[in-house]
């Protein structure tokens, strides 16, 4: 019998079972104090099915349309001679090639053609494990290189997709090079073209693959099930001398680590998510938005959040599996307070913990008319686990918006729910460099979403580079060539903070928003030299530090305060027209124009002269 209370431990649950005995021998409540292994995240991968490369291919292709070109490549000559013995005989290249041509009905492990998604096409290039385990040579090297060629003449995004064990033994540094001819032609192609390049993930993606087309593209996929990394789990055994945890190199754990952007379950959805990529509206007209405060009405208050089941969610919103619903009310806490300092203090803790705020997520949802997620949330047990920072192409009207913001998880039990605080660490900074690249790429402008009390203050986040990665955020957001629109939605909290939101062009705060050099409690703790400052003592720190919407709009930071509602809709309504406000403020302003406008609004207002005393 299963105790409700407790985990499911599988092979472990099987015992506890064998051994809960109705004779007086060993009881259930002796039982309890067995130790049991902890159950962890990685539960969720270590034990996943498997994903049959081939199958994810062919049906890919089948669902694209592909029309190859170019498909009578092949190798024709062995120019390194690798053999190997098997038993009385010796196998050489050509011997291999002849076997996987057998087995697999072609003749190399890559092809490349026009796919279609929708009424958009799309140049796609696809590396079958069925052929010498999607192994990469000589061949598939050009045909990579050929494809990009392709789509930057059509002017067409370029979609790579597949399982590859590495580079061709049998091909010596002949194959080897292909890493560098395919990393040359991709970047050749971003720089090029404004069209998107899309790696996916699908099967087993190893060595040259992984180190060379993969990690050039401008978002990385991955299939459910896959498996990614640069060296095999034998190779690291082997150099380690330890065996290595089964799932630790799933395309879920590289999901976790923020090495893969955006997790799909099948080849459908992968299909549907690059259907509406492609087809989001590229204007570089100004908005003239019609939609208003009463078009979505504002009956209700607060929001709902779904919960779903255990595992990975889909990454499109009308593909995730929905169990129940939980209202959240949106209750101000620091209305009707007695003092500006206790109105400030409840609306810090509001912010650290309070549910009931407008997240990311419901602003994405609700702000703009479509959104691609480009990331996935986790259940697990109790939790709804985001990543620290998300991103989404969004889009308002016929113009698209790379959208980059900051995310809380929650923990949910009944209809209670509690809010976990984004803390970014040193990669989710670099996802969101990525995500600007990309924007820049796609010549897109960027609404930044900030609510983080601040970076993620561990030791482990500070040997991964927390401060070069907050720095490289910083200089990106402030030197994005086209309009920004940064939006204070809760906490500005520190550098970490000021990573998502560039000053200077147009910024826009919640009423019920603050924004602070440290944590108010550090700060706090600072000036009163004590470990644990009292409350009277952070209410003060709060009041007269500057922190609330209304002080940074006054030190000329903030362009517009729009008042954090009752009814989260009609706040999200007016934040929609507080951007169209701000790209239109800014649209058909050179780069150079841009920086100089951040520049000239950002100039130091303490700075004089000091008397002389002459």
């Amino acid at each position: 019998m299963r105790d409700p209370g407790r985990p499911d431990h599988g092979e472990d649950h099987d015992l506890h079972d064998d051994y809960v005995t109705g004779d007086g021998g060993v009881t259930p409540d002796l039982l309890d104090l067995r130790p049991r292994p902890a159950r962890t995240l990685a539960s969720l991968f270590e034990r996943r099915p498997g994903l049959n490369p081939t199958e994810a291919v062919r049906a890919f292709i089948g669902a694209v349309g592909l029309q190859e070109r170019y498909g009578h490549l092949r190798v024709v000559d062995d120019l390194i001679g690798l053999q190997r013995r098997v038993g009385d005989t010796i196998e050489r290249y050509t011997d291999k090639l002849t076997s996987a041509e057998a087995r697999s009905g072609s003749t190399e492990s890559a092809k490349f053609g026009i796919g279609h998604f929708g009424d958009q096409r799309a140049v796609v290039y696809v590396v079958d494990w069925a052929f010498f385990a999607g192994s990469l040579g000589e061949v598939a090297g050009e045909k990579f290189v050929q494809a990009a060629e392709l789509a930057e003449r059509e002017k067409l995004p370029l979609v790579s997709m597949g399982a590859s064990s590495g580079v061709r033994q049998h091909e010596n540094v002949l194959g080897l090079i292909q890493m560098q001819r395919m990393a040359a032609a991709a970047n050749k192609f971003q720089h090029t073209t404004n069209r998107p390049y899309i790696s996916v993930l699908a099967g087993q993606v190893w060595g040259g693959m992984s180190a060379s087309a993969v990690p050039a593209a401008d978002l990385i996929v991955a299939l459910e099930g896959t498996d990614y990394g640069f060296a095999g789990r034998r190779v690291i055994e082997t150099f380690e001398g330890k065996e290595v945890p089964r799932g630790l190199q799933s395309a879920e754990a590289n999901y976790l680590d923020r090495n893969v952007d955006v997790l799909v379950k099948d080849v459908d959805e992968l299909v549907e998510l690059l259907t509406r990529l492609f087809a989001a509206g590229r204007s570089t007209s100004r908005i003239r938005d019609r939609r208003r405060a009463d078009d979505r009405g504002t009956e209700g208050t607060g929001r709902e959040i779904a919960v779903g089941p255990e595992g990975f969610s889909a990454a499109l919103w009308d593909r995730q599996v929905v169990e129940r619903r939980v209202h959240l009310p949106r209750d101000r806490r620091d209305r009707g307070r007695a003092t500006a300092g206790e109105t400030l203090l409840a609306r810090y803790n509001e912010i650290a913990a309070g549910a009931g705020r407008l997240d990311t997520e419901f602003l994405l949802r609700t702000v703009f008319d479509s959104a691609v997620p480009f990331y996935n949330h986790v259940r697990f047990d109790e939790d709804t686990i985001y990543p620290h920072v998300v991103a989404a192409l969004a889009t308002i009207g016929d113009h698209s918006f790379m959208v980059v913001g900051d995310q809380p998880s929650y923990r949910i039990s009944g209809d209670y729910v509690g809010k976990r605080p984004p803390n970014p660490g040193p990669e989710d900074y670099e996802y969101a460099v990525r995500m600007m690249d990309a924007a820049e790429r796609w010549e897109l402008p960027v609404v930044f979403l900030t609510d983080t009390l601040g970076a993620l203050p561990t030791m482990a986040a500070e040997r991964r580079g927390q401060s070069r990665a907050i720095a490289q955020c910083i200089k990106r957001a402030a030197s994005h060539p086209y309009p920004t629109v940064a939006v204070i939605t809760g906490a500005m909290g520190s550098g970490g903070g000021l990573a998502t939101t560039p000053f200077g062009r147009h910024t826009v705060m919640f009423d019920s928003a603050l924004g602070f050099v440290s944590e108010p409690r550090s700060t706090a703790t600072i000036l009163y030299n004590v470990a644990n400052p009292s409350v009277e003592q952070v209410a003060m720190t709060l009041e007269t530090m500057k922190a609330s919407a209304d002080d940074l709009r006054a030190q000329g930071l903030v362009d517009t305060v729009l008042e954090d509602g009752d009814h989260p809709r009609a706040t999200a309504l007016a934040l929609r027209a507080a951007v169209v406000e701000g790209y239109n403020e800014q649209h058909g302003l050179s780069p150079r124009r841009l920086r100089q406008k951040a520049d000239d609004r950002l100039r130091p207002r303490t700075l004089g002269k000091l008397s002389s005393g002459d």
